[in-house]
C-alpha cells in the first residue's frame, strides 16, 4: 500500500514539472557570457528571440551568465572568417586594371619609332623623343590609380605623391610635398604654360597644397581627392580658377628659355 501511495505522489509531482520544449535535431548550444542578452545571442546565431525563449522555456530577456542555452536551428556567424575578409578588402584596392610598376616603367622608355619626315635622309635615325613627352606618357599611364592621402605607390597616391612618382620613372628626384615642389624649377606665367610644367593650387591651406602636371590645351593630370583617383581636369573649371596660384617648369628643351 505504501509503494502505491509513493508511486501516486511521484506521478503527481512529475505532472507539476513543465515538459521540456521540443528541440530541432539541428539545435546547438550556447553558454551565456556576462553582459549578453537574449537579443544579442539571437542575432549572433540568426534566430528569433521568440524561438530562443520557446526552446529554453524562458519568459524575460535576461539570462544569468553561465546558463547553457539550446539554440534551435543553430547557424553561428563565422566571425573569424568575416574579419579576415574585411581585412583583405581594406588593404586591396577595388580596381582590377591598375597599371603595374613594369607597365609604367615601359611607358617611360624613349620611343624612337616615329616616322621619318618628308625629305629626310634614308635610314636616318628617328628624332629622339623629348623627356616631356615621356613624362606625359607616364602620367597618363597612371590614370585611375586610386587616391590615397600620404600614398606613395601605385596602390594609392595623393597629388604630390603622384607627381613625385611620375618623375621617378624618369630617374628624376622631387621632394615629397606640393609645398616643397613649388620651390623647384622656375616660375612660369599661366599664358606660357608648356606640357610637363607643374601647376599648383591652394586648397585646404594658404600655402601650395595641390599639384598636377600640365598636359596642354588647359588640361592637367593629377591625383584628385574629390574623384578619388588620378584623373584629368581643366584649368578653366571654376574650382581650379579660384585656387590656382602658379606654375613651375622643371624640364627644359633647347627652345625653352630659362629665367
Amino acid at each position: 500500500m505504501r509503494r502505491s501511495s509513493a508511486a501516486i505522489v511521484l506521478v503527481f509531482l512529475l505532472g507539476l514539472v513543465p515538459a521540456a520544449p521540443a528541440v530541432s535535431l539541428a539545435a546547438g548550444t550556447h553558454v551565456v557570457r556576462k553582459g549578453e542578452t537574449l537579443g544579442k545571442i539571437a542575432r549572433a546565431h540568426h534566430v528569433s528571440v521568440a524561438k530562443l525563449r520557446a526552446a529554453n522555456g524562458l519568459r524575460g530577456s535576461r539570462v544569468a551568465a553561465g546558463t547553457k542555452l539550446v539554440i534551435p536551428d543553430a547557424k553561428s556567424r563565422p566571425k573569424r572568417r568575416k574579419s579576415r575578409a574585411r581585412t583583405r578588402a581594406a588593404v586591396e584596392p577595388v580596381e582590377t586594371d591598375l597599371p603595374t610598376e613594369r607597365e609604367v616603367a615601359m611607358a617611360a622608355q624613349p620611343d624612337n619609332t616615329a616616322p621619318a619626315q618628308a625629305g629626310a635622309i634614308p635610314d636616318a635615325p628617328a628624332p629622339e623623343e623629348s623627356i616631356k613627352d615621356r613624362l606625359l606618357r607616364v602620367a597618363q599611364r597612371m590614370l585611375s590609380v586610386p587616391y590615397r592621402f600620404g600614398g606613395s605607390t601605385l596602390w594609392g597616391l595623393d597629388c604630390s605623391g603622384f607627381v613625385q612618382k611620375a618623375f621617378s620613372f624618369l630617374s628624376l628626384d622631387l621632394p615629397r610635398s606640393a609645398r616643397e615642389q613649388f620651390r623647384q624649377g622656375v616660375s612660369v606665367e599661366k599664358a606660357d604654360l608648356s606640357p610637363g610644367d607643374l601647376v599648383f593650387f591652394r586648397t585646404y591651406a594658404k600655402y601650395p597644397s595641390h599639384v598636377g602636371i600640365y598636359l596642354g590645351d588647359n588640361r592637367f593630370v593629377h591625383a584628385s581627392s574629390r574623384d578619388r583617383k588620378v584623373t584629368v581636369d581643366n584649368l578653366d573649371a571654376p574650382y581650379y580658377v579660384k585656387r590656382y596660384i602658379g606654375a613651375r617648369r622643371l624640364l627644359f628643351e633647347e627652345n625653352d628659355v630659362q629665367n
